[in-house]
């Protein structure tokens, strides 16, 4: 993934976000040139996927599917995949939280077409 790491403005002042979990990766309280620098070095540590290689795919619209967790399978609806060095990830909104997590292609499986 390039440039995984971002600089975002927040009220506290500045935070690095991490784009493959969607989430931040440090305090949002930083200084913008300590927050770009940090996300600089961050980025530089990435490595660079293969020359037209795909890294991620949004899938439109999206499909009905099944997700591993804690040993049950639940239906969930899969809007996104992404590639990281250590395999695929799909994200997945489950139907009964609406709670959205990145899921390793592992814990996912077709889900049967609602007819909604």
């Amino acid at each position: 993934m390039i440039n995984r790491f971002a600089v975002r403005k927040t009220t506290k002042g500045y935070g690095v976000w991490d784009a493959a979990v969607n989430g931040w990766h440090s305090r949002q309280d930083l200084g913008q040139p300590e927050a770009t620098e940090l996300a600089a070095t961050m980025n530089s540590g990435q490595s660079p996927q293969e020359a037209g290689a795909t890294v991620s795919r949004k899938v439109n619209p999206a499909r009905p599917v099944l997700v591993l967790v804690d040993g049950r399978w639940w239906p969930a609806r899969l809007d996104w995949w992404v590639r990281e060095s250590d395999g695929w990830y799909g994200r997945a909104s489950l139907d009964a939280t609406g709670a959205t997590n990145w899921y390793p292609a592992a814990s996912l499986r077709p889900g049967e077409a609602s007819s909604a």
